[in-house]
This record gives C-alpha cells, sequence and structure tokens, in this order.
C-alpha cells in the first residue's frame, strides 16, 4: 500500500459548513462529519454551507439567507411533521418486514434519519468541491427527506409494477418466491440464524456442498433453484432442518471453505469478538467510519497535461471526473450520485465481462432475445447508471491497461468494487496508480474489506449486514426477524463510501493528497446499526387499529406510560380515531403504504419519485429519481445510461488523444473478448 498508516479518518480543513440541530437528522450529521475528521468552528454561524432542520411552520423556519447553499433535513418527509418510523411506514419498506398477517415492522436505530443525514453531509461536500473548485457559486437550496431517500432505495430493487406487486411485500425471514432463484432469506441453526443467497446454479450447488451435500438436495426435483423459488416450502423445511445439526460459526467456516453465500446473523458484540470487523472500528462510544484511508505519499514520475472534464453548468460537482470499474448496485450507485451531482462518471466494462445489472430482471430472455438488445434493456441498469458515459475495455489486454492507467491519471477518482486482490491482479493495485496519480482517490468497496477475517467471503447485501449487526437487530414481538427483501447493505455501502470519496477529493484539492481508501461493506452495516442513538423522547410503533388498518404512530413519552400502554390504547380504536388522538398528544399518524400503490400516497403528493428518460433501446421510461430537491424539484437525467463502449471515441480520442494504431489495437483485444 502506498503511503502512510491507515486512518479511519479523512481531515477535512478550510471548508466552511455548519449543522443547525432541531431533529434527528440534523443530529447525524453533525455526527457523521465530525466522526469522519471535520472539526467545526466557532464561527458556524458565518458558515457557507449550512445543514439545518427542515420547518413545517415556514413562519418560524431561519433559510440562513447568507449561506450560498442550504440543506434542509426532514426526518419524514418534506413539508410534514413525523420521523424515521413514518418514513419506513410509506416507503415500502415496512410493507417487506415482518408476517404477511402482521401490520409490518419499521427500521430500527434511527436507520432511516441516519440515511437522510447522510445524504445532507454527500450534498454538503459537493457543495464545498464547487467552492475549491470555482471560488464560489450560485445560491443552492436543497431539501432531504428520510421518506425519499427510502423509497428511492426501495424502488431501485423492486422491479416494475407487475414484480413489486407480486414480490414486494411480507414474507417472514424468507423472500417471496424467493426473489425468483432459491435459496434467499433467513434460516434457523443450532444456535441462531444464517442469512443464505443464491443467484445462480453455482450458488445453489456450493451451498448443498457446504451442508454436507444432504441426499434430498440430490434428488431431481431440488436441481433447478429457479423452479424451487416458485414452490419451496418443502426445501425450505428441509434446508432448515439440515441446518440444525450446525451452529453458526461453523457454517461461516464451511461457507467459506465451499465458496458459498452463508452467513451468520450475528450481533454487533458477537462479530467484534470473532474478528469480523478489522482493527480499530469498534470504540468505547460506538463503531468508527466503516474504512481505511491510506494518504498517498508518492511522487509523480512524469506530468502529463490533464484534459478537462465535461463541465455541466450550475451543478456542484461540474468538472470532477470519476472513473468506475464497478458492477451490480454498491459501486454503481456512488457513480450515480456523483453523476447525478454533476460529475463525468465514465463506466468501464469489458465487452464479454459487462455489469451483470444489464441483464438483471432480463435473465429469463437469454436466448429469447437478441443480446445486443437485452443487454441494453434492464430498467435496473438505466436508473443506476444514468449520466454516466461508457467506456470499453477488455482490461486483460497490456494496451488496455495502459489506457485505463493514464485515463486514471487524469481523474480526481477512481470507484471499484471487486474482491480483495483483483485491481493488483490486474496491474491497477494502489501502488501503480498512487505513482500514476498522487493526487487520486482510490476508493475499493468489497463486501468484507481489505484485511478482515472473512475476506473471500462472497459477499451479496443480506449476509453482509448479518455479519455487520445490522439485520440483528430487526425483530418483532416473537423475535428475530431480519429483512430479506428491503436490502439494507447496498444502498448504505454507497452513502458512506460517497461521503469518504468526497471527502478524499477535498482533501486532494486542498493539499495535492490522495488517498486508497478500503470500505468494508460489513462494517458500514456496523456503523449504521451500531451507531448510538439519543435518548427517547417519543413512543414510536406500528400496529392494527380496531378497523383492521395498519399504521406508524409517534407520540410524546408523556402521552403514555410505556410503549406497551400506547399500543394497547390506540389498537382499541378505529383509524379515525387513532389519528385523532395522536394529533390530541401532539404526536403523528400514517397509514403503512403497500409500495406499488406509494405513488398515490399522500407522503408523495407533491413531488413524483421518478424522473423521465429517453433511450435508444427501450424509448421514453420512467426511472427513479434521486432523492434530493434542489429548488423544490428533482434532478433531472441529463443523458440515459450508456450503452455498452458508447463514450469509446470520446474517451480514447478526446480525452487520452490515442493514435489510430493504439485504437485499433484496443478493439481488437475488445473483439476477442467479446467473442
Amino acid at each position: 500500500m502506498p503511503g502512510d498508516t491507515p486512518d479511519r479518518q479523512i481531515p477535512l480543513h478550510g471548508l466552511s459548513i455548519a449543522v443547525v440541530g432541531g431533529n434527528r437528522s440534523t443530529y447525524y450529521a453533525a455526527y457523521w462529519l465530525r466522526l469522519m475528521g471535520y472539526k467545526f468552528d466557532d464561527q458556524s454561524s458565518d458558515a457557507a454551507i449550512v445543514i439545518t432542520a427542515g420547518a413545517v411552520d415556514r413562519e418560524k423556519a431561519n433559510d440562513h439567507p447568507d449561506a450560498s447553499a442550504l440543506i434542509r433535513l426532514w426526518d419524514f418527509q418534506v413539508g410534514q411533521a413525523g420521523t424515521g418510523i413514518h418514513a419506513s411506514a410509506v416507503a415500502g419498506v415496512s410493507s417487506t418486514i415482518g408476517y404477511p398477517d402482521g401490520p409490518g415492522e419499521p427500521l430500527p436505530a434511527d436507520m432511516p434519519e441516519k440515511w437522510c443525514a447522510g445524504y445532507g453531509v454527500i450534498l454538503a461536500l459537493a457543495e464545498a468541491w464547487r467552492r475549491k473548485s470555482e471560488g464560489g457559486g450560485p445560491r443552492s437550496v436543497y431539501d432531504l427527506s428520510a421518506a425519499d431517500v427510502m423509497r428511492t432505495f426501495s424502488l431501485q430493487n423492486a422491479g416494475d409494477e407487475a414484480e413489486i406487486a407480486r414480490r414486494w411485500r411480507r414474507n417472514g425471514r424468507i423472500c417471496v418466491e424467493h426473489g425468483g432463484i432459491f435459496p434467499m432469506g433467513f434460516y434457523a441453526c443450532r444456535d441462531g440464524y444464517v442469512a443464505i443467497l443464491g443467484r445462480s446454479r453455482r450458488d445453489w450447488r456450493n451451498i448443498r456442498a457446504a451442508i454436507g451435500d444432504p441426499a434430498w438436495a440430490r434428488l431431481p426435483k431440488f436441481e433447478d433453484p429457479f423452479m424451487l423459488a416458485r414452490d419451496s416450502a418443502e426445501a425450505d423445511r428441509l434446508l432448515e432442518e439440515t441446518l440444525s445439526a450446525f451452529d453458526r460459526d461453523d457454517l461461516l467456516d464451511r461457507g467459506l471453505a465451499a465458496e458459498a453465500v452463508i452467513a451468520p446473523v450475528y450481533t454487533q458484540d458477537e462479530a467484534g469478538a470473532r474478528g469480523i470487523f478489522r482493527e480499530g472500528l469498534l470504540g468505547p462510544n460506538g463503531p468508527a467510519m466503516p474504512f481505511l484511508a491510506t494518504p498517498i505519499s508518492r511522487r509523480r514520475k512524469k506530468t502529463s497535461e490533464r484534459r478537462p472534464a465535461i463541465q455541466h453548468a450550475g451543478m456542484p460537482l461540474s468538472g470532477f471526473r470519476c472513473v468506475e470499474l464497478c458492477w451490480v448496485w454498491s459501486g454503481p450507485m456512488v457513480g450515480q450520485i456523483l453523476a447525478d451531482l454533476g460529475a463525468e462518471v465514465i463506466k468501464v466494462e469489458a465487452p464479454g465481462r459487462f455489469d451483470l445489472y444489464r441483464t438483471r430482471g432480463l435473465e429469463h430472455l437469454r436466448g429469447k432475445m437478441h443480446e445486443k438488445t437485452r443487454i441494453e434493456s434492464s430498467i435496473y441498469f438505466h436508473s443506476l447508471n444514468r449520466n454516466k458515459l461508457g467506456l470499453s475495455l477488455n482490461l486483460k489486454a497490456p494496451t488496455a491497461l495502459l489506457a485505463t492507467c493514464d485515463l486514471i491519471s487524469q481523474s480526481d477518482l477512481v470507484i471499484e468494487n471487486f474482491t480483495v486482490g483483483t485491481m493488483e491482479r490486474l496491474g491497477l493495485g494502489p501502488d501503480v496508480l498512487g505513482e500514476a496519480n498522487p493526487s487520486l482517490v482510490s476508493l475499493s468497496m468489497s463486501g468484507p474489506g481489505r484485511g478482515s477475517s472473512v475476506e473471500a467471503l462472497r459477499s451479496y447485501g443480506l449476509v453482509l449486514s448479518a455479519l455487520g449487526g445490522a439485520e440483528s437487530k430487526i425483530c418483532d414481538e416473537s423475535g428475530f426477524l431480519g429483512s430479506p427483501t428491503f436490502s439494507i447493505s447496498d444502498p448504505n455501502a454507497a452513502v458512506f463510501a460517497t461521503m469518504a470519496a468526497l471527502a478524499g477529493a477535498l482533501r486532494a484539492r486542498g493539499t495535492g493528497t490522495g488517498s486508497a481508501i478500503d470500505i468494508s461493506q460489513i462494517e458500514a452495516a456496523a456503523t449504521l446499526a451500531g451507531t448510538p442513538v439519543p435518548e427517547a423522547t417519543r413512543h414510536e410503533t406500528v400496529l392494527e387499529t380496531a378497523d383492521g388498518a395498519y399504521v406508524a404512530v409517534s407520540v410524546p413519552l408523556k402521552a403514555f406510560k410505556s410503549l406497551a400502554a400506547t399500543r394497547a390504547a390506540l389498537c382499541a380504536l378505529d383509524k379515525a380515531a387513532v389519528r385523532a388522538e395522536c394529533l390530541r398528544v401532539g404526536g403523528e399518524m400514517v397509514e403503512l403504504v403497500e409500495l406499488d400503490v406509494s405513488d398515490a400516497s399522500p407522503a408523495f403528493a407533491d413531488y413524483s419519485g421518478w424522473v423521465p428518460s429517453s433511450h435508444p433501446y427501450t424509448g421514453e421510461e420512467m426511472l427513479v429519481a434521486a432523492p434530493w430537491r434542489i429548488a423544490g424539484a428533482r434532478p433531472a437525467t441529463r443523458k440515459p445510461a450508456p450503452l455498452l463502449g458508447e463514450s469509446n471515441d470520446y474517451v480514447l480520442r478526446q480525452i487520452l488523444e490515442l493514435d489510430e494504431e493504439m485504437i485499433s489495437a484496443l478493439e481488437k483485444h475488445d473483439g476477442e473478448t467479446a467473442a
């Protein structure tokens, strides 16, 4: 690794950011900034960038007219009173956690407010970049709510309207239809629960090997995981019977040995005691940031003139260039956030090993649809990769590696979410990149993180949040539930990674010192779930009213003696009476909303969660919008998701200024990979 000792903070100097408290989201925004290394000074009232609590009563609102950027955070929804429990209820989260005949459960530990705060910090750091780059900028006013953030997370992973209606609902500890391929969910074992995922036939074979290849699993009717997902009751029962012979630690070891996606549901303390986290994460006051940042202290051997990035007037990250070597969700989501804020994000893919999200939701059409059309038609890919450029390179070819290294040398940030060691094997390790560009921020996003005791773990979201202690907190009165459908890990890791990337870029802009940042998605789940929650001031719960409605309520502590008393009193009333009683005691109530009808919810009546786009293959379509509003509107889509290799001409000829001989050689290697 280049440079000095890794640190869990990135010093942020010369910024002018203030956080004006008033709600949970602003509390966590200040917490994240301090945890990352920002020191608030005594002149915060004169700050250029102000993060503040949104005020329902506009007459009492302080819009800080002297601030050049104002970021208003809302615990529930813009212009509406409420808390994170209400955000969970309306955003497609509580509708997936719990049992089919129950009211659903909210996310615990202030997760909604913590994510809202994370986005608030991202916007503040982006505005700080604008001021360091341009020396100023127009006044920008943002609104950001926990409900919009979580609905964005839900919609990005939920599919089209028909798929949402069929699968995005409560089903205990197992996903409805296992998300299309068996298995996917939480299963009981001898001493607790484990998360098990199979996303391919190979995964199912490896899972069977890890648990001793039981005789029942070798029967023909259990061979095809796609067919099993449609009617899994018998397979679920037999799998859990087999798992009852193993404890969690044994299953983790067996899963690692067989390359199977199996991970225990640990509490944070259990994970810490087993060495799952890297040194320095857990402290007496809560977890640290989930990354290790190493300053790059090398000097560039040769200086090459940087070609400027595409400018997007009025956007905070205009002129910022990011090279994205990522696939699936967490890494591309970092690129999505940066691109939505105006960065030039160049997505690099190999023709024969493209981002798997290009065919997400279209797997069953392989051989039934022209392959070029299929890899350009996934709505999942289109949402996560809008506003990006597309570069096609076979990174196993020496000429392509040289071109990639040259591109990175002219960039502010490179992101990758490969398994640990892949970049080194490609010849793009931190030493090489640091020598090419000592002011570069290199962001690695493997699931466990480099140096973890489970570094070799095959990483899907559910196992990462299980190991990080986040899933263990999701319970109902009967015990452990987990969140098998609403994915915590991927979007959570993206939020922490984007904060770290922008902090590193700001340090590089101010000092010339780049960073190699290694984020652990397991640790990101631990930081989210384990960050201490302020003392409760309200009783909050999701309950069923006397007339059968499911509602989320939040009332002051003084209104009832206990949470149990709150539930007993309100469950005896019909929905209208519960609403009236909540208002009487100074609380709030919202009805639980299923995701497929959330467009019609009063919580989202003023602004849609979608933005229009036009794609060359699929035509006019609606993409999942960014969760923030600027000047009252969602950020517009500047361009659709890139076709595979669509920006080769711009990157190779205009940025890198390669000659025709080199370009021909690169195209030849691309053709070999595609074949």
